[in-house]
């Protein structure tokens, strides 16, 4: 279940990168992680990422929330998914 409420969130994700108002580094930001994350869910065997997908997304709510509450709710929602999957 938790696999198929990711895909969703990163679903609504994507959805809402190409709809906002942002510079194209956050866009290219959100994406970067949205691909690594489809990455890592297709191949769960790959060697873990310098930095942890969880902090990667809790950076990007971060740099998120004041301007784009949207967006920082679905990377809290992944961000607590991935956690609770163990990614």
């Amino acid at each position: 279940m938790n696999q198929q409420q990711l895909e969703n969130y990163l679903g609504e994700l994507s959805k809402a990168v190409d709809e906002i108002e942002a510079s194209e580094a956050d866009k290219e930001a959100l994406n970067i992680l949205i691909f690594d994350i489809e990455n890592q869910l297709a191949n769960p065997v790959l060697e873990a990422q310098e930095t942890p997908l969880a902090e990667q997304v809790d950076t990007l709510v971060s740099n998120f929330e004041s301007e784009h509450p949207a967006v920082a709710g679905i990377l809290n929602n992944i961000m607590i998914t991935l956690t609770s999957m163990g990614i």
